[in-house]
């Protein structure tokens, strides 16, 4: 999400960020679904944290950085940032 390629608070401030405070969007907007449904939205954010500090399994693919996701829909990792 953050290009750490580490899963911590800073991916969901990462997302608040792009979403509210008008922040770069993200090389890798396949990264930041963090629930998988297709859109980047405070739900992803919501879902990293649960993820982090209430025991909500493991993020779907590509999570936490850019690769395959077996989801079809229209979100991508920008070829250019690899």
């Amino acid at each position: 999400m953050n290009e750490d390629k580490v899963i911590d608070i800073s991916d969901s401030v990462a997302v608040i960020s792009y979403l509210f405070l008008g922040e770069a969007r993200p090389y890798c907007m396949d990264s930041a679904d963090a629930n998988d449904d297709g859109s980047v939205d405070i739900s992803d954010t919501l879902r990293i944290l649960s993820h982090l500090f209430n025991g909500g399994g493991p993020l779907p693919q590509p999570f936490p950085s850019r690769g395959f996701d077996s989801t079809v829909d229209d979100l991508f990792c920008d070829e250019a940032a690899f």
